[in-house]
């Protein structure tokens, strides 16, 4: 399969982390959906099929934490990347509540890290770009 196969969706808060994800991934040739807030999450599962979903922690009007649960009852082998960089104890609350996650990132985070993790998780070929910037 090639990276125009994939479909990711992204709930990020930040307008300009937002931006930079979206501009990135799209350059990798997947197709982006973009969101803001947890309720953005559900109704685009609804809509469409995704093969993986990344979000920030801290969305509008909720958290990655508070609507897990939701999207693992209709989508359990989606897999999930949660970005934070306002919590340090993300793998142990994910576990302890039972939340399937496929991994965690803090932030200041590298987006050549998170790029290599979507190929990874994607199965698709993996190869590393130095000169990615990194997300605040």
């Amino acid at each position: 399969m090639n990276r125009n196969d994939f479909r990711i969706l992204i709930a990020e808060d930040d307008p300009s982390i937002r931006k930079l994800y979206e501009k990135a991934f799209r350059q990798e040739g997947y197709e982006v959906v973009m969101v803001a807030a947890g309720g953005e999450i559900l109704a685009e599962l609804e809509d469409s099929p995704f093969d993986l979903l990344i979000t920030d922690l801290k969305l509008e009007h909720t958290s990655a934490l508070e609507i897990l649960p939701d999207i693992r009852k209709g989508h359990p082998r989606l897999p999930v990347i949660v970005v934070s960089g306002y919590y340090t104890n993300l793998v142990e609350d994910f576990h302890l509540k039972g939340f399937n996650v496929n991994l965690f990132f803090n932030k200041p985070l590298g987006l050549s890290d998170l790029k290599l993790a979507v190929r990874r998780i994607l199965g698709l070929p993996v190869t590393e770009n130095p000169r990615d910037t990194t997300v605040a």
